[in-house]
């Protein structure tokens, strides 16, 4: 009986690689043919609609904050240089501990007043709200009671003024023409309802006034390997499920949503800590069962620049978190896994991130722990087993190699022979320790569940570096 289970793993688990593995290959050479169809494409709406007053729709950039004194300047005066002819900025400063809310007032010479808010979405109380115009962009200051990034969002959707907003992390730096990037495919096809931004690692982006004058290639092992990651996952899988629609994710840091949809799905949800996964989640879902047509992507050159984690503790919490929110999205819109009438979203979507996101981390630890007691039983092959660990390394530091490159290509951004050496060297050295890293805090989210499925979890953030070259 065990050798029969055992048996009966080890063909799952070779069975499960190997469909990763094509997933990987295929996502990869979609992800890069839609690099190359963006960078040919000169259209009549990207050469001149958005640069005439007829043809542009004004945005709502809403930045909610929780003791970010270190970086919210340069996102604001990022947000002011952007290439777009109308939109406003609204920080949401929730109930920060440090002087976020007076830095802000102080640098931008904002107006307390008073203004009533029409509560479309939940959030909680305000405290206050500052105003000022410069260079003819309204400025809004929303203090409010602490209710977590969720709720800080809700408070910007309902003081919001336009159709669209856009949501953008307060330790990010948008680029300058990333907004009129993601508003493109909107005004190109009525049925896009939401926009990714791709995100872009600012650790060691040398940011003046709020723009990124110069990319260094990172120095810190963790930074450099996550850079690896991103470009895997932005430039693979999202730009492949841009297809069918089939995103289920717009990140948190970057963000484009119809606001009036957002609405009538009830707007974030304020009870879990993967509120961004749980709102598009939620958009499909509203969307099929109205019959509404639609479409959800992500833009490879809306690019918005974020800090990652760059110490081990901080990763932690930051995949926990991620994971603990995908459980809880999957878990709240379950109804929606194996159901034919939702189409490729249910059947391809819906399962990759129920099978390879959401159980991969299980999948893979039960996986390894059986291969194991196979080689105990005496039931593997171990030369075959070695040798297809070994071509599955090559393969994967191949594609990651590549995505990496893409991406590079798609910033035009100059990069040296040793700096891509020094690229392939980790996207094969990221197999032997960081992947497995990452699977045990992914791991961690299922163990400690109950303990910290509502804690978002304080990441430490470096001021932006000013250098000048």
């Amino acid at each position: 009986m065990l050798r029969t289970i055992v048996e009966f793993i080890n063909v799952f688990f070779f069975l499960y690689m190997l469909l990763y593995a094509g997933f990987l290959f295929v996502s990869t050479i979609a992800g890069a043919l839609a690099l190359e169809k963006k960078s040919r494409k000169k259209t009549f709406l990207s050469e001149f609609t958005l640069s005439d007053a007829s043809g542009y729709v004004p945005v709502s950039i809403i930045v909610p904050a929780y003791n970010e004194s270190l970086t919210i300047l340069d996102t604001i005066r990022s947000l002011e240089k952007i290439d777009y002819l109308e939109y406003e900025i609204i920080i949401v400063d929730d109930g920060s501990k440090d002087d976020t809310a007076r830095a802000v007032i102080n640098q931008f010479e904002l107006v307390e007043i008073k203004r009533p808010i029409r509560r479309q979405v939940p959030c909680k109380d305000v405290l206050s709200i500052w105003e000022t115009v410069r260079q003819g962009i309204p400025i809004t200051l929303i203090c409010k009671e602490n209710g977590g990034k969720a709720d800080a969002l809700n408070m910007g959707i309902n003081a919001s003024r336009y159709a669209y907003f856009l949501e953008i992390d307060a330790d990010s730096v948008l680029q300058k023409d990333a907004l009129k990037n993601l508003m493109e495919p909107i005004l190109e096809d009525e049925r896009v309802i939401a926009c990714g931004g791709m995100i872009q690692i600012a650790n060691q982006a040398v940011i003046e006034d709020g723009e990124v004058k110069h990319l260094a290639f990172p120095k810190k092992k963790l930074v450099l390997l996550q850079m690896l990651e991103y470009s895997r996952s932005f430039l693979g899988s999202r730009l492949f499920f841009n297809g069918f629609s089939g995103n289920m994710i717009i990140s948190g840091a970057c963000g484009l949503f119809q606001k009036s949809l957002v609405i009538a799905c009830g707007g974030y949800d304020t009870s879990i800590v993967g509120e961004d996964m749980e709102l598009v989640v939620k958009l499909h879902h509203f969307c099929k069962c109205h019959r509404i047509p639609y479409k959800i992507i992500n833009v490879a050159d809306g690019n918005c620049w974020t800090q990652v984690p760059e110490s081990v503790g901080d990763l932690k919490k930051q995949r926990r978190r991620w994971h603990m929110g995908l459980i809880q999205s999957i878990t709240l819109h379950h109804d929606i896994i194996f159901n034919p009438t939702y189409g490729v979203i249910s059947m391809v979507s819906m399962t990759y991130y129920l099978i390879v996101e959401c159980l991969g981390p299980l999948i893979e630890i039960i996986g390894l722990l059986n291969i194991i007691a196979a080689i105990f039983l005496e039931m593997i092959y171990l030369d075959f087993m070695i040798w297809y660990f070994v071509l599955f390394i090559i393969f994967s530091a191949l594609v990651t190699s590549a995505s990496f490159l893409s991406r590079i290509y798609l910033l035009d951004t100059e990069i040296t022979a040793s700096q891509i050496g020094k690229a392939f060297l980790f996207a094969f050295l990221e197999a032997f320790g960081f992947r497995q890293l990452i699977t045990l805090f992914r791991l961690s989210a299922f163990i400690q569940y109950r303990k910290y499925k509502d804690y978002w979890g304080d990441i430490t953030r470096q001021k932006h570096n000013r250098r000048v070259f």
